[in-house]
C-alpha cells in the first residue's frame, strides 16, 4: 500500500536574462562581446562537473524523502441538500442517467414589478384595456444530457412565499393545483429568436418563451387599485408569490437545462392595448426575474437510487465501504459525494522530532471511463472538502490560497483530477489538525449536473493515491 523511495536529484542553476544590456549597469560593447562569448564556451564545458559538484551533500542534508499513500477507504455516498439559492443558473428538467439514476430539478422564483408602487393601466381605465398576450421568458444558460426529446413541462402560481435567505435543495412550496401552463418542451439553448420591434427584426439571444392564461394578466390590471396602494414587495408577496416550474417523469435519457434568471431576457411579460382618441396604443409591463430582491432556487428531486447502477446501490444502500476501494461516484444536484479516508500519519512517518516539512502532497483522482459509454463529459471540476469535530464538512486550508494552487480541476491530457493538500496534510501530521475524512464533490454542484467515475485505491493501473515529498534532517532512510 506504500511506497517510498530518497532520490538523488540533480539541481539544475537557473538562468536569470538580464533586462538591461546596454545604457544600464552593462555598457554592450564589441570587447564586452568577446569576453562574454569566451566566458560561455568556458562555462559551457564545466556545466557538467559544477551541476554534480556539492549535489550529494545538499541531497544528505534536504533528505527529500518520495512517498505514495493509497487510502484506506473510498466510497461512495448520498450527498446531503446543497443550497441551490446561491446559484447563478437555475436547473430544469428530468434526466435519466443509465449509471447514477434518474433527478429531477424543478425551479421556484419570482417576478417583481419594476418598481413599488406600481399601476399597470396609469390613467387608463382597467376596463378599456385589452390583454394579448402573457409570456414568461427565461433566458438559456445551457443544457446537459439529450435535448432531442420532449419533456412535459408545467407552470404553477405560487400559494407559499419564496423564502429570504439561503434555501436548500430539499426544500417544497405549496402551489395552485391548476397549472398555467401544461405542455410538451423541447430544449432549444442553442437557437437564437427573431423578435419582430417597429420595422425592424432583432436576434435575441436563446431562451424560452411560455404563453400563459390571457387571465392571468388581467389579474395584474383589474387589481390596479390594489397594486397601486402597495408600499413595499413585502406587501406585493401577498399579491403574487412567484411560480413553480417543473417537469413530469419519462423514460427518455433527458436533459436538465440550466436557465440563467439574472438575464434580462428572464420575466413575466403582460402585452395589453388600448383606444386613446381613437388611436390604438400597444403596450406591455415587465416583472423582471433578474434584481436582486428577487428569489429563486431550484428543487432537485433524486426519486430513483433504485436505478442506479448496482456498484452505487452496493455503497450507498448496504453500506459497503469495500467496494469503493475499486470504483466511487461523484454527481451533481445532491446526488453522490464520495468519502476517502486516509491512513493516520504517524503509522507511515516518523516524526518524533517533530522537525519534518511537507514540500508537497497532492492528492491524485483518475476517472474511469468503463461504466460511462455516452458522448457526456466529465465534470469539469470537484471539490474537496474535509469534516470537523462538529460533522460538519469545511473547507481545507489549502483551498484559501485559491483554485490555482489547490486544484480540482480535470486535466484532459491525464485523465485525472488533483488536489494540492500540502498544508492540511502538515498540520495534520503536526497534531493541530485532527485526520477526519475527505469528502469529494462536484463543483457549484447546484448549477450543473455534472458526473465522474473515479478508479479507487486497489486498482493496479493509476489508483486513486495521495504523494507526497518531504524532508526531515538527520534522516537517513
Amino acid at each position: 500500500m506504500i511506497k517510498i523511495s530518497n532520490p538523488k536529484h540533480r539541481v539544475v542553476l537557473k538562468k536569470i536574462n538580464n533586462p538591461r544590456l546596454s545604457r544600464g549597469f552593462f555598457r554592450f560593447s564589441r570587447i564586452s562581446a568577446v569576453f562574454l562569448i569566451l566566458a560561455g564556451l568556458f562555462i559551457s564545458s564545466c556545466t557538467k562537473e559544477l551541476d554534480s559538484v556539492g549535489m550529494d551533500l545538499i541531497d544528505d542534508q534536504l533528505d527529500l524523502t518520495f512517498q505514495t499513500i493509497l487510502p484506506i477507504s473510498a466510497y461512495t455516498q448520498i450527498e446531503d441538500s446543497i443550497p441551490s439559492s446561491i446559484a447563478n443558473l437555475q436547473l430544469l428538467g428530468i434526466y435519466n442517467d443509465p449509471v447514477f439514476g434518474k433527478t429531477l430539478a424543478s425551479i421556484y422564483t419570482e417576478a417583481l414589478p419594476q418598481s413599488i408602487p406600481f399601476d399597470i393601466p396609469g390613467t387608463v381605465s382597467p376596463e378599456s384595456i385589452v390583454v394579448d398576450s402573457v409570456v414568461l421568458s427565461i433566458a438559456y444558460g445551457g443544457y446537459f444530457g439529450d435535448i432531442s426529446t420532449y419533456q412535459q413541462l408545467s407552470i404553477y402560481e405560487l400559494e407559499d412565499t419564496v423564502p429570504a435567505g439561503t434555501i436548500y435543495s430539499n426544500r417544497q412550496l405549496a402551489h395552485k393545483p391548476e397549472p398555467l401552463y401544461s405542455n410538451q418542451f423541447l430544449p432549444k439553448p442553442n437557437d437564437s429568436i427573431q423578435q419582430i420591434r417597429a420595422l425592424d427584426t432583432v436576434l435575441l439571444p436563446p431562451h424560452a418563451r411560455f404563453n400563459l392564461p390571457l387571465s392571468f394578466g388581467r389579474k395584474f390590471i383589474d387589481n390596479s387599485g390594489v397594486t397601486s396602494d402597495l408600499t413595499s414587495y413585502q406587501e406585493y408577496r401577498g399579491f403574487f408569490k412567484g411560480f413553480y416550474i417543473t417537469v413530469e417523469d419519462n423514460s427518455n435519457p433527458g436533459a436538465i437545462v440550466y436557465f440563467n434568471l439574472q438575464s434580462t431576457l428572464s420575466r413575466l411579460e403582460i402585452h395589453y392595448h388600448f383606444i386613446l382618441e381613437n388611436d390604438t396604443i400597444a403596450t406591455s409591463y415587465s416583472f423582471p426575474m433578474y434584481d436582486q430582491l428577487n428569489r429563486r432556487y431550484s428543487h432537485f428531486d433524486n426519486f430513483d437510487y433504485t436505478h442506479a447502477s448496482e456498484e452505487i446501490q452496493q455503497q450507498i444502500f448496504q453500506g459497503d465501504t469495500v467496494a469503493g476501494i475499486e470504483r466511487t461516484f461523484v454527481q451533481s444536484m445532491s446526488n453522490f459525494r464520495t468519502k476517502i479516508w486516509l491512513p493516520e500519519p504517524e503509522d507511515l512517518i516518523d516524526n518524533s522530532s517533530g522537525q519534518i516539512a511537507i514540500n508537497s502532497a497532492r492528492l491524485y483522482l483518475p476517472i474511469d471511463a468503463e461504466l460511462l459509454q455516452d458522448d457526456f463529459d466529465y465534470a469539469s471540476r470537484l471539490i474537496l472538502l474535509r469534516g470537523d469535530e462538529k460533522g460538519d464538512i469545511v473547507n481545507l486550508t489549502d483551498f484559501e490560497l485559491g483554485v490555482a494552487y489547490f486544484g480540482g480541476a480535470l486535466d484532459e491530457d491525464k485523465k485525472e483530477y488533483s488536489f494540492n493538500i500540502s498544508r492540511h496534510f502538515q498540520k495534520v501530521l503536526s497534531g493541530e489538525t485532527p485526520n477526519y475524512p475527505l469528502f469529494l464533490r462536484a463543483s457549484n454542484s447546484f448549477e450543473n449536473a455534472s458526473r465522474a467515475v473515479l478508479k479507487g485505491p486497489s486498482r493496479e493501473e493509476n489508483p486513486m493515491r495521495l504523494e507526497i515529498r518531504y524532508t526531515q534532517p538527520g534522516n537517513n532512510n
